[in-house]
């Protein structure tokens, strides 16, 4: 694997101020190349910088994330996110005078996505601030949770974070964190986490993508751990440690996702 370091030394506030001009590539169009680096984005022939494509992919050998593969199946939690984001925005804005019904919904569609956009990014902020606290930098509220969580279940270990590979079967992917002994661990962002069961929170996809991980990194025994953090009170998290027995299902399902995306964008991604 290729370790990506990064080492931050800013406040919490930094931090998010940082990163909050940032725009990145939406996760389901990430790839990798066959040393594992992030190519997410290429120099275009017009010499600017622009997202990655199929197309560039199949001409550099590119393999998709694991991500990119998840993004072939329904997601019931974001799905059902997304259509509240959308009811919220058509009770909550005003129908303007003469605004025909079609120029409403539009505008309430660009409304739900601007709430989406800043979800995403409250996360890529959240991701940072642990990733700091893990590689070094100042502490803060959301690595300190994390951390004292793990040094309970998992004393001991040694923690790597954001580190990036390219598995033989032909796609990649950046781990928020793992040790060296096979425990690997993603981190998500939620509102109002207060009072709720982790077991409510998670669905297969997340199980696929820590299983994912593991077998690109040649682990087949581990531990996966799926963080949920609150978007808004960052020392509240909720934590879900899966079934080892789950395991083997849900990597199995998702070799069966990765086959399909390879039929569909007919590509056979493999690292050579």
């Amino acid at each position: 694997m290729t370790k990506s370091k990064k080492t931050i030394d800013t406040t919490d506030q930094d931090v998010y101020n940082k990163l909050s001009a940032k725009k990145k590539p939406a996760e389901s169009g990430h790839w990798y190349t066959q040393t594992g680096e992030p190519m997410y984005t290429v120099i275009g022939a017009n010499g600017k910088e622009r997202n990655t494509t199929l197309r560039d992919a199949k001409k550099d050998n590119l393999v998709p994330s694991v991500t990119t593969v998840l993004g072939m199946i329904a997601k019931p939690g974001l799905e059902n996110w997304k259509i509240n984001q959308a009811l919220n925005s058509a009770l909550t804005l005003e129908k303007e005078e003469d605004e025909s019904i079609s120029d409403f919904a539009y505008r309430c569609k660009q409304d739900s996505k601007r709430i989406g956009q800043e979800a995403a990014e409250q996360g890529t902020k959240i991701h940072a601030m642990i990733e700091q606290g893990f590689e070094g930098g100042k502490t803060n509220k959301p690595y300190k949770a994390v951390k004292a969580f793990l040094d309970n279940q998992f004393p001991n270990e040694h923690w790597i974070a954001e580190d990036s590979f390219c598995a033989d079967l032909g796609y990649g992917g950046k781990i928020d964190l793992y040790s060296t002994t096979g425990i690997f661990v993603d981190f998500k962002t939620k509102d109002n986490l207060e009072g709720k069961d982790p077991a409510s929170l998670v669905y297969d996809e997340h199980g696929m993508q820590l299983s994912a991980y593991a077998q690109g990194c040649g682990y087949t025994d581990v531990e996966r751990v799926s963080i949920f953090v609150d978007r808004k009170q960052h020392d509240l998290i909720s934590c879900h440690i899966w079934d080892r027995d789950s395991q083997t299902k849900h990597t199995e399902m998702f070799n069966s996702i990765l086959n399909y995306w390879k039929l569909v964008k007919n590509y056979e991604s493999k690292k050579i």
